[in-house]
């Protein structure tokens, strides 16, 4: 009787497989539907003994085609060659898919599962495989076995989707052959530091991408400022993109399922945004059955769901919300103490008037987006898109004297919207229609405590427009990208103050065509990738025409190396400054602008990088070199902290350095490592001096990571470290000086000084527990700072007065997150 072993069904068996061995079997339901098996008496067996036991205790072949992918098929075409036909992007199977002999001897299509069945044939017959919406594929029956051969299928030319490289540090972030990074969350691996796959913190791990200050709200690509980055939603253009003021990305992470970003070499189809594109996209393909999720970590809750209403409808729903209204955690407090530092909030004591202030803030944010998908037909898709970002903060200040209290308002918020058609005329044509609106207000009310005085302060950014891309297959290796995008951009400014009366409102408007073209090639050897073409803007208020060439060069040679080229010019019309260091309660300080071509003129940039990547045997290498200049910034808007502060010239920035990663993989184990070296200096003719180290200058960056796989468990571990960027300190001994009857401070060489440098190890762990067939628990753990380093991430300096009315300059430190444990728990449906 102890010998006896417990009796299940295969189906239900070869889904507790999926979840155990991280595997996924491709079948037919209803073969496989009925079938009764008993379990293997072997506990922890791995996943090549399960394969033999059920091949010679089932009807079935088991196939294993990777790591991941194994078909099951039936004994009944035992005999026969047999091919399986699957999406190489998705890794499913393609139904009705056809499959064509050359002299006519065989036709059929593949089954439900991809499966096709063809006769054992006498010579090799070369034969074709197509499917709409894909490119075609020759093979021959000698590539086909009993076994189920796999024939991967790329989606058709026309949706340009480039070739892999290799997956990069952990699962889900791969090298494209055009030079840009892809992260898919979907069966993300694991990077320190992460409860969940928040993927504007993810992408800062990538070498030439970081962040001064620690804030998803200012990413620095290759020492360039957060507004010349484009950030994209579904191709709708974003102008906030952090929860918490910046330290929380605004995207949900569970519904960003891909993003692509681009540091040089950037397609043909992006404007805007002279240092980097980050394009983030939810799914897009109709659901085939119903998924949801549910969990919490120590700042907020979330769930989502994706419906399946029909074979060809579906739709997407996901929210999170602040918890801190129930309990305010350890990193809710972390978090509060860290984006609170030089503050309104923090900077209550009123030394002038020596009187006690008590204060108290209430903090909330949340998000909220949907999408329907509704595949119309075989040829046309229709989305619709929307998306809601919400932070709202109420600051109270209380006389204990007199109890005596006001309240200050803060409010940040965004609201995105599209739809989308996208038409495939025939296996050469495709073309894709967007009509979108995207809105952002940063609204804020400050009430002084001690007098009557109000401040108003609003700004707001209305962007509509359309967006037009065709994909036209000219030949095998030669395809046409084309399009057209039209912008209206409005942005309005608003000051109001009630004692003394002033009042100062401003509104600016830009409209812009866009017409790109471009050619991109892939040679019949796989060998040789050039992605090329021409983006032409016109700015019709100012009656401009910026042309911007693109090119990206990606060429194979033996042994696992290539070569790669990138060159890239931009434009663009919006961006960010700073006009008093209190603006906003000292939070968000940062306003958008318009460009008007006087005191803010459209930004241009010119960048190109050579390197060579090394991709064989899972080890990855890539070295490269880049050169940048962006021109015609505004000093205004690069939040200069010294004598030039107020200053309005306007010049530019030369960036020049070099990259290099290496990652080694094995089945459990990812193990990398980067460095990054950039010399980032300003140019501004009108300013003395003229040539001065770059906010943003920090000149060497290196990391060192690495995760651990097994089963259902997750462990990483991160090192990182970077040099200090520059800061400006006053004459010693001669800290101020009058300016008619008004002080001010005495500032020496401007970013003549170097911050410490800044050193953090980060932790994490994931757990997927398995509660039932159907239902899962993610648990994840991380400790940011784990070793609770102090990092000083900002150093400027201000006027203060002591209660005998005299002025001294007082040093103001911005210091970074201390050691934050964060948990996080979802059960996944």
């Amino acid at each position: 009787m102890a010998q006896e072993t417990e009796e299940t069904t295969l189906l239900a068996y070869l889904e507790t497989l999926e979840k155990e061995k991280n595997v996924r079997f491709s079948y037919v339901r209803e073969e496989v539907e009925g079938i009764n098996l008993k379990l293997p008496s072997k506990e922890n067996a791995s996943i090549e003994d399960i394969l033999s036991y059920l091949r010679e205790n089932t009807p079935f072949h088991f196939n294993q085609i990777n790591e991941r992918y194994i078909t099951i098929a039936s004994n009944e075409n035992s005999g026969s060659l047999c091919g399986r036909v699957i999406d190489l992007e998705t890794q499913l199977p393609l139904e009705g898919a056809t499959i064509i002999s050359e002299n006519n001897t065989f036709n059929t299509i593949t089954n439900a599962e991809g499966f096709f069945y063809i006769p054992p044939q006498k010579g090799n017959t070369a034969f074709t495989v197509s499917f709409v919406g894909y490119s075609k594929i020759t093979k021959h029956t000698s590539e086909l076995s009993t076994e189920c051969t796999a024939i991967l299928l790329t989606p058709s030319v026309l949706e340009l989707a480039p070739v892999l490289v290799q997956n990069i540090f952990t699962k889900g972030i791969s090298k494209n052959l055009d030079g840009s990074i892809l992260l898919a969350t979907q069966h993300f691996g694991l990077l320190p530091g992460q409860v969940e796959n928040d993927v504007l913190q993810i992408v800062q791990a990538l070498p030439g991408v970081e962040s001064a200050d620690e804030t998803i709200s200012n990413i620095n690509i290759r020492g360039g400022t957060h507004d010349e980055n484009l950030l994209l939603w579904d191709d709708i253009k974003m102008y906030q993109s952090g929860h918490f003021f910046g330290l929380i990305s605004a995207i949900n992470p569970d519904i960003t399922k891909q993003v692509t970003l681009y540091k040089n070499g950037t397609n043909i189809r992006y404007g805007e945004g002279v240092s980097g594109v980050l394009n983030m996209r939810s799914k897009n393909t109709v659901s085939s059955k119903t998924e949801a999720g549910i969990g919490f970590n120590l700042i907020n809750g979330n769930g989502f769901l994706d419906v399946s209403i029909s074979e060809n409808l579906s739709i997407q729903v996901a929210a999170r919300k602040s918890i801190n209204h129930l309990w305010e955690s350890p990193v809710y407090e972390n978090y509060t103490k860290r984006i609170f530092q030089d503050s309104e909030i923090s900077n209550v004591e009123n030394a002038e008037n020596n009187i006690a202030i008590t204060t108290d803030e209430t903090f909330d944010f949340y998000d909220f987006s949907t999408k329907l998908l509704w595949d119309i037909s075989e040829k046309d898709k229709l989305r619709v898109n929307f998306l809601t970002i919400d932070n709202s903060l109420d600051f109270t200040e209380t006389m204990e004297a007199n109890s005596q209290s006001k309240t200050s308002e803060l409010d940040q918020r965004s609201l995105l919207g599209g739809v989308s058609w996208n038409r495939l005329w025939n296996d050469n044509i495709e073309t894709t229609a967007l009509a979108y609106g995207t809105y952002y207000l940063l609204d804020a009310i400050n009430k002084d405590i001690f007098t009557t005085q109000e401040q108003i302060q609003k700004n707001e950014v209305l962007e509509t427009g359309l967006k037009f891309d065709a994909n036209i297959g000219l030949s095998e290796t030669l395809k046409l990208q084309t399009g057209y995008q039209f912008s209206e951009i409005g942005i309005a400014n608003t000051q109001d103050v009630n004692l003394p009366r002033f009042r100062d409102y401003e509104k600016d408007v830009l409209r812009t065509h866009a017409l790109f073209t471009g050619l991109n090639y892939v040679s019949n050897n796989q060998k040789t990738f050039v992605f090329g073409g021409v983006r032409g803007n016109y700015f019709s208020k100012f009656e401009e025409v910026s042309i911007e060439p693109r090119l990206s060069l990606h060429q194979k040679f033996g042994n696992g190396f290539a070569i790669e080229v990138l060159g890239e010019f931009k434009s663009q019309s919006t961006t960010q400054r700073i006009d008093f260091e209190s603006d906003f309660l000292g939070i968000e300080k940062r306003r958008w602008v318009l460009a008007d071509e006087e005191n803010t003129p459209i930004i241009k940039s010119r960048q190109a990088s050579a390197g060579v990547v090394y991709s064989k045997n899972g080890l990855f290498m890539n070295a490269e070199g880049f050169y940048k200049i962006v021109e015609d910034i505004n000093s205004a808007n690069q939040g200069l902290q010294n004598q030039f502060q107020f200053s309005k010239a306007i010049g530019n920035y030369t960036v020049k350095g070099a990259e290099f990663v290496i990652n080694k993989k094995t089945k459990a184990v990812s193990i990398w490592a980067s460095y990054m070296y950039s010399k980032n200096d300003y140019e501004f003719e009108a300013l003395s001096p003229s040539t001065f180290p770059n906010n943003l200058d920090i000149q060497h960056t290196a990391t060192l990571a690495g995760s651990y796989a097994w089963n259902a468990l997750k462990i990483a571990l991160g090192l990182n470290w970077h040099s200090g960027k520059p800061y400006t300190i006053p004459l010693k001994g001669a800290e101020t000086t009058m300016e008619g009857s008004a002080t001010t401070i005495q500032f020496g060489v401007p970013n003549g000084q170097r911050l410490p440098d800044y050193f953090r190890t980060d932790l994490s762990a994931e757990y997927l527990w398995k509660l039932s067939p159907n239902i899962d628990a993610k648990i994840n753990i991380a400790l940011l700072n784990l070793l609770n380093t102090e990092n000083t991430v900002n150093i400027r300096y201000a006027l203060i007065r002591d209660e005998n009315n005299e002025v001294s300059v007082n040093k103001i430190e911005e210091i970074s997150l201390g050691i934050t444990p964060n948990f996080s728990f979802q059960v996944l449906f």
